[in-house]
């Protein structure tokens, strides 16, 4: 339940018009346990059911059916009182020209979630400011029965180019403008565009621009959505590195031999990235049944000496069941990967099965548990959410070629 304080009561001269603005968020914790191959990690984690945040939002009646709006919200890690890590350029921080200007998330609050304003009316609603993309908000998390959160997250699969070469724009995009249609007959269509900010004669010059669009559906018990997005990037050739060590590899892509010799290559500053998705559910009322599938297509992203013009795919598709039962809501998801490196090689392939439960205590506070399983063919690519580069898949010396990872987290979730 959101607490409304009538904030700016004072009557406008022209018309009487008010604002007000809400103040609300979210805290998630819980008590997490990642496993990869023997090796496994326990500790407190946050938003493994939901978001953990803090926001503001408000709006202004303008008169003759127009709002003004603006909304600042910012992710919490509650588990130790940080902020999350946001981005000035929409470009990704993997070297050469166009490295990012970022807050890195170990700071206190920021708006990196929302942090707009704009106005709405009978023609729809105009946005300005950072916000989530279109093809993450409305399709991505829309058809995810764990909404991109927790150990049986789906975007460890689903955006898994986009996670591994830093892509700062896969779910948020700052200096962005956004216009979204009004609902007609169940039918919406969402548009963005945004900008990298860089100088028109940088050698980088379009890096972080980017647009997404959607185009939506929801009447009775049917839902479906289709959306795309891209950002700009000047693909750049990578070099590469042959060490030994004794500890841990935390390069990426990182190759551990059985003698513990290290070979490490640098990525290459990566080309467009394209996220295309289609996603759908139907609610039968006892259970409603989702699909989402996702493919990603990133460009340069070869790890050694590939051609800069090769562009490494993955695609995704999963389907879920959520199953309400009183104050039970009982989730399912399976979800099957596949990724290719652009060099002709054979695809990399993955799978993800997720099983949840959670339980009203009340409308705003709910426990909850959610397990996952993931399993891999044909070389390591993904793995559950909290044990990529946390444990298990880091771990110098031999490995299975295909190291299988598992999560689980039993947690309480509170909105107010």
């Amino acid at each position: 339940m959101k607490k409304t304080l009538i904030a700016l009561a004072a009557v406008a001269a022209v018309g009487g018009a008010s604002a007000q603005v809400s103040i609300y968020g979210t805290v998630d914790a819980a008590v997490t346990q990642y496993s990869s191959e023997g090796n496994s990690k326990t500790g407190l984690g946050n938003s493994q059911l939901g978001s953990s945040k803090l926001g503001f939002m408000g709006t202004e009646d303008l008169g003759g059916g127009m709002n003004a709006i603006f909304k600042l919200e910012g992710g919490l890690a509650n588990d130790t009182g940080n902020g999350k890590a946001s981005n000035t350029s929409n470009q990704a921080a993997n070297g050469g020209a166009g490295s990012l200007t970022s807050v890195g998330g170990t700071q206190g609050l920021v708006f990196q979630r929302y942090a707009y304003v704009g106005a709405n009316g009978g023609f729809g609603e105009v946005r300005l400011g950072r916000d989530y993309t279109n093809t993450f908000l409305f399709t991505v998390t829309t058809y995810d029965v764990f909404g991109t959160n927790g150990p049986a997250d789906s975007s460890a699969m689903t955006l898994n180019l986009a996670a591994r070469n830093s892509v700062a724009t896969s779910a948020n995009a700052s200096n962005m403008v956004g216009y979204a249609s009004p609902d007609i007959g169940g039918l919406r269509v969402r548009l963005q565009s945004f900008f990298g900010e860089n100088t028109s004669n940088a050698s980088n010059a379009g890096d972080g621009d980017g647009y997404s669009a959607q185009i939506g559906y929801a009447a009775g018990p049917l839902s479906a959505s289709v959306a795309q997005q891209q950002t700009k990037g000047t693909a750049k050739a990578a070099t590469s590195n042959t060490a030994t060590v004794t500890g841990t590899c935390t390069a990426t892509p990182c190759t551990v031999t059985s003698t513990g010799a290290v070979t490490t290559a640098t990525l290459a500053q990566t080309g467009n990235y394209t996220q295309t998705a289609v996603g759908a559910s139907y609610d039968f009322g006892m259970a409603k049944v989702m699909f989402l599938s996702t493919r990603e297509e990133l460009v340069g992203a070869q790890a050694d000496s590939g051609p800069l013009t090769a562009t490494s795919t993955n695609v995704t598709n999963m389907i879920g069941l959520n199953v309400p039962v009183g104050a039970m809501n009982y989730k399912l998801s399976y979800a099957s990967a596949a990724q290719n490196a652009g060099t002709g090689g054979a695809d990399i392939k993955g799978t993800l099965t997720g099983l949840g439960v959670d339980y009203a205590l009340s409308k705003r506070t709910k426990l909850y548990g959610t397990y996952s399983s993931v399993t891999n063919d044909g070389g390591k690519a993904y793995s559950a959410a909290g044990v990529n580069g946390a444990a298990g898949t880091t771990v110098a010396g031999a490995k299975p070629a295909n190291p299988s990872s598992t999560g689980l987290a039993l947690g309480v979730f509170h909105t107010f």
